[in-house]
C-alpha cells in the first residue's frame, strides 16, 4: 500500500489520457468507454444530469481546464462535492436518487457508497455531455506542456510534472514548479524550527493548523502563488516531506509536543490565545471568543471590513433540528448565517453539521457555508456582505 502513496512509485508509469475525456465517443468503443456511455444514455443517468446540473458547468470547466490543464478533474469534483452533499442531506428528499442508483447497480447497499457513486457518476456524465473539440484540444496542449521534463525550482532535480499523481497536484493546488522529492534537513535543532516558523508565518501570512504540508490542499489553498516556492523550502529545512501529508505533525510532536506548543515556543501566537479541546481558542480583533484560529481569521476578515455581525447567535427553534432553541451558528450577518465548517471528518462534529444544514434548509434560512479551501479568497464569499452590511 506504501508504495501508491510514494512519488517515485509514479516516475515509471505511463500517462494514459482518461478516455472519457474524448468527445463524440463512437457508440462501438468497449470497456469503460461503454459503461459511460450506457450510463449517460440511462434513465439514471438522466435524472443524476438533470438533478445536479447547472447551465454555468461548461464555464466552470473550462476555467478549470484554462488553469489547470489534464489535471483539472478533482478541482472539479471540489465544486461539484458541496452541491451534491447539500442535496443529499435530505434523506427524504433524496431517496428517491438513491434508489434509482442501487437499482441502477444492483448489489450497492450502503447509503455513504451509493452517495459516492452518485457524485462521481454525475462528474463522469456532466464531462461526456461537455466536453467539445475545443476543450480537448486544450487537454491535448496540457498534455504535451505537462510532459516536458522540468527543473525542480528547490532541488533542481529533473521531472515530468505529468508524473505527478493527481493527489499532489491537487493537493500541491497545481502548483508544479516542484518535484516534491527535494531532500529535507531531517535534524534541525529546537531553535532552528522555532526560527523557521516565524520565517514560514512571516512569508504566508497566516497561522496554519497541525497539518500544514505542501500537498494538503487546505493549506496550500491559502498560500499565495508568488510565494509558494519560498514557503515550501521553509517547509522542507523544518523537516517536513513533500510527499508525506502526516509528516508535519509528526516532526512537530517529536520536538515540541504539539503544533500549538511549538507555536508558543516560537512566540507566535496573539495575546489571548489558549489550547482547547476543539484546537486553539482565541480572541479576534474584535473582541470575539473564537474556537480556532480559523475563525479567527474569518471574524478578524469581517471586523476589517467593518461589517456589521454577530457572534454565534441562535438559530431560530425546530421541532426536530433544534428543539430547543440553542443550536447557534458561528456569526449572523443581516439575514444571513455563516458556518465554518473545518472539522470535517470527525462523526460527532459531521452529525452536528449535517443538522445544521438541515435545519437552514427547512426553515428556508440563507447560510453561507465556509470550508479551509474557502480561506485563500474568502472576498469571493463574502464580499457582497460589505455594501449590504457595512457599519
Amino acid at each position: 500500500m506504501t508504495k501508491f502513496l510514494e512519488l517515485t512509485y509514479y516516475k515509471n508509469r505511463e500517462f494514459v489520457f482518461p478516455k472519457h475525456l474524448k468527445p463524440n465517443i463512437e457508440r462501438s468503443s468497449v470497456g469503460i468507454q461503454t459503461h459511460y456511455i450506457d450510463l449517460s444514455n440511462s434513465r439514471y443517468g438522466e435524472e443524476v444530469f438533470e438533478q445536479f446540473h447547472k447551465n454555468t458547468d461548461i464555464n466552470l470547466i473550462e476555467d478549470l481546464i484554462d488553469q489547470h490543464g489534464i489535471f483539472f478533474e478533482k478541482f472539479l469534483a471540489a465544486k461539484f462535492r458541496q452541491r451534491i452533499l447539500t442535496f443529499f442531506i435530505n434523506e427524504e428528499k433524496s431517496s428517491f436518487l438513491l434508489q434509482n442508483c442501487k437499482e441502477y447497480y444492483g448489489k450497492i447497499k450502503k447509503r455513504n457508497i451509493l452517495i459516492d457513486k452518485i457524485k462521481d457518476d454525475f462528474q463522469k456524465i456532466s464531462l461526456i455531455r461537455l466536453i467539445n473539440d475545443a476543450l480537448y484540444k486544450k487537454l491535448q496542449s496540457s498534455q504535451l506542456e505537462k510532459s516536458k521534463p522540468k527543473e525542480c525550482a528547490i532541488c533542481k532535480n529533473l521531472y515530468k510534472p505529468i508524473k505527478l499523481p493527481d493527489w499532489v497536484y491537487y493537493g500541491s493546488n497545481g502548483n508544479d514548479s516542484i518535484c516534491y522529492e527535494c531532500p529535507i534537513v531531517q535534524t534541525q535543532s529546537k531553535q532552528e524550527i522555532q526560527r523557521l516558523i516565524k520565517e514560514l508565518i512571516g512569508k504566508i501570512n497566516f497561522i496554519p493548523n497541525a497539518d500544514l504540508n505542501p500537498i494538503n490542499h487546505n493549506f496550500s489553498s491559502r498560500v499565495k502563488k508568488e510565494c509558494w516556492i519560498d514557503t515550501c523550502k521553509i517547509i522542507f529545512q523544518i523537516g517536513i516531506s513533500g510527499n508525506d501529508i502526516l509528516s508535519s505533525e509528526s516532526v512537530l510532536k517529536k520536538k515540541f509536543g504539539s503544533w500549538f506548543k511549538a507555536l508558543v515556543a516560537s512566540n507566535i501566537l496573539p495575546k489571548g490565545v489558549l489550547e482547547s479541546s476543539r484546537g486553539v481558542r482565541c480572541i479576534a480583533k474584535s473582541g470575539n471568543e473564537c474556537n480556532s484560529l480559523d475563525e479567527m481569521f474569518i471574524d478578524n476578515w469581517l471586523f476589517a471590513n467593518n461589517v456589521i455581525s454577530i457572534k454565534e447567535p441562535l438559530y431560530p427553534k425546530h421541532p426536530i433540528y433544534n428543539k430547543t432553541g440553542r443550536r447557534r451558528a458561528d456569526w449572523r450577518v443581516g439575514d444571513y448565517y455563516i458556518e465554518y465548517f473545518g472539522l470535517k471528518g470527525e462523526e460527532a462534529y459531521d452529525k452536528k453539521t449535517k443538522e445544521k444544514l438541515l435545519l437552514a434548509d427547512d426553515l428556508n434560512l440563507e447560510l453561507i457555508s465556509l470550508f479551509p479551501s474557502d480561506l485563500n479568497n474568502i472576498s469571493a464569499k463574502l464580499d457582497f456582505l460589505i455594501n449590504k452590511y457595512h457599519k
